[in-house]
């Protein structure tokens, strides 16, 4: 197998937002996930938080407990990871009605209160203006305590600052985040009964005739598409479909030419 690079996969941020909502606020957090990454996220729920610090940015912190099993003779045995955790994090410069909300809160907007358990839903949206579909969004899936680890305090000349740490919990499914981007696009093909042999069109290039009904004929078809490359589509799917074709770069218009029936695409 031949190495192919992929410089549009790495990213390298030249802007980023951050989203918050208040656990109580959301009734479900999947009606405020956005189908795109330039949605209206206030008009989902969603409240920005203003300007954050450019230098730290918003990080990540995961960690794990690591357990080695160690015998007379044979150290390190065995190894167990348990116990993963994750952090996220960011340095609000702005104090507004969003930050009031999650920076020392007291019992009133108008007050500031000792640290205490504030929850909240946080989404961040980053775009690397360099790479196609460098928008991006991350939801967290799951409310989280926010903590303020540290506060910059009042200092002549100096920039007022708070850093919020959020500690991320996991779904059923073990997961933290939901992300949108602009470069996933998913395709279904339905195959009519009949069908012997069919053709692709994705946007303005047509695929060689694909006569075998499976997902690694549809996949190798499409990726011989100059405008999808070697590794530009994933298919799945059981022979004589439905297929589903993810596709990795940016698409727009997907059709199919079925001989002796129809294939729809989804």
């Amino acid at each position: 197998m031949v190495a192919v690079i992929n410089p549009d996969a790495t990213l390298i941020p030249d802007k980023a937002e951050v989203w918050l909502a208040l656990k109580a606020d959301v009734t479900d957090i999947d009606e405020m996930i956005p189908a795109a990454p330039t949605d209206d996220l206030a008009a989902l729920g969603w409240e920005f938080s203003g300007l954050i610090d450019d230098q730290k940015g918003i990080s990540l912190d995961p960690s794990i407990e690591v357990k080695e099993y160690d015998a007379f003779g044979h150290p390190n045995f065995r190894v167990k990871l348990k116990k993963g955790k994750l952090k996220s994090g960011f340095t609000v410069f702005e104090t507004n009605p969003v930050t009031r909300k999650i920076v020392l809160p007291g019992s009133a907007s108008n007050r500031i209160g000792i640290p205490k358990d504030v929850q909240i839903y946080v989404l961040y949206r980053f775009v690397d203006e360099d790479a196609a579909g460098g928008d991006r969004v991350w939801v967290a899936l799951t409310p989280a305590p926010a903590e303020t680890a540290s506060h910059g305090g009042f200092v002549d000349g100096e920039l007022s600052s708070a850093e919020i740490v959020v500690h991320h919990t996991a779904n059923a499914q073990g997961d933290v985040f939901e992300v949108v981007d602009n470069t996933e696009t998913t395709k279904v093909f339905t195959i009519a009964g009949g069908v012997t042999a069919y053709t692709v069109t994705v946007d303005g290039q047509t695929t060689s005739s694909v006569s075998t009904l499976t997902a690694a004929a549809l996949q190798t078809a499409l990726r011989a598409l100059s405008n999808i490359g070697s590794s530009g589509v994933t298919v799945t799917g059981s022979t004589g479909g439905p297929l589903t074709a993810v596709f990795s770069v940016p698409v727009s218009v997907v059709t199919a030419s079925g001989t002796g029936g129809t294939v729809t695409v989804a």
